[in-house]
């Protein structure tokens, strides 16, 4: 899919904690309509720079800009407000509220001002993530599988120009990966939105996303097309944990 214009932009960003420096002069972009996937080896970091842009961490450098506005700072919920959602490694639905309940939670915290109010937000992201059947189902009688669907369709209520996946294939069989593959194609070819994508599953990675970025020990070590990627030397070498030869 042709990328549009910078959605996303890092700047110079790094982050330590303590004596540990976690991510080091990261430049990075996600364009308008395009997908692209975050991948490196364990501890690389790619949690920390999700959670640099949603602002549950502060960068000790650099800016982070979404939309042309600089976001480094901004309350996580005024730039939900803006147009970017993201998902989590451990999901956090609200387990004693059903599924209805807990995508309008989310719709309520979304986009301002749109024409749907979160009720029609809600169920219009249900029946994207094929959960319509499900909608009065407490999240916590919901399989592993359902609450990743759950949580994408919470991010969708939101109404988000950018969605964050963070490892939504984790603990998932290969048949329900492949279901939330078609889902999440799907959605983004019906929204149009962007997706910046972390994940372990690298091979999935490249073969869904536009581009894919590659960080190890917080510097990024390759960004470019899946292929290029792939046969980098230096990602076969974070990989593999010796140089190729």
């Amino acid at each position: 899919m042709a990328a549009g214009a910078p959605l996303l932009t890092l700047s110079g960003v790094s982050k330590h904690f303590g004596g540990l420096q976690v991510i080091n002069d990261l430049d990075f972009v996600v364009h308008e309509s395009e997908t692209v996937g975050l991948i490196g080896p364990n501890g690389a970091g790619k949690s920390t720079v999700f959670n640099l842009i949603t602002s549950i961490y502060q960068p000790d450098r650099g800016s982070i800009t979404f939309k042309g506005t600089e976001i480094t700072g901004l309350a996580p919920h005024k730039i939900c407000h803006m147009g970017l959602s993201r998902t989590y490694q451990l999901v956090r639905a609200f387990l004693k509220m059903s599924v209805m309940e807990n995508v309008m939670m989310a719709a309520v915290y979304g986009v301002k001002h749109h024409e749907q109010g979160p009720k029609q937000r809600a169920a219009e992201a249900l029946e994207l993530v094929e959960m319509s059947h499900k909608r009065d189902v407490n999240a916590a009688h919901l399989t592993l599988s359902d609450r990743r669907l759950l949580e994408i369709a919470m991010g969708l209520s939101s109404m988000p120009s950018l969605i964050l996946l963070d490892e939504p294939m984790a603990g998932l069989t290969e048949v329900e990966i492949q279901h939330l593959l078609e889902v999440i194609g799907t959605t983004r070819d019906e929204r149009n939105f962007s997706i910046l994508w972390i994940e372990h599953k690298v091979d999935a990675v490249l073969d869904f996303c536009d581009r894919v970025g590659v960080i190890d020990y917080g510097v990024k070590i390759a960004d470019g097309c899946p292929d290029d990627v792939a046969c980098d030397a230096k990602v076969i070498e974070a990989y593999l944990g010796e140089p190729v030869a």
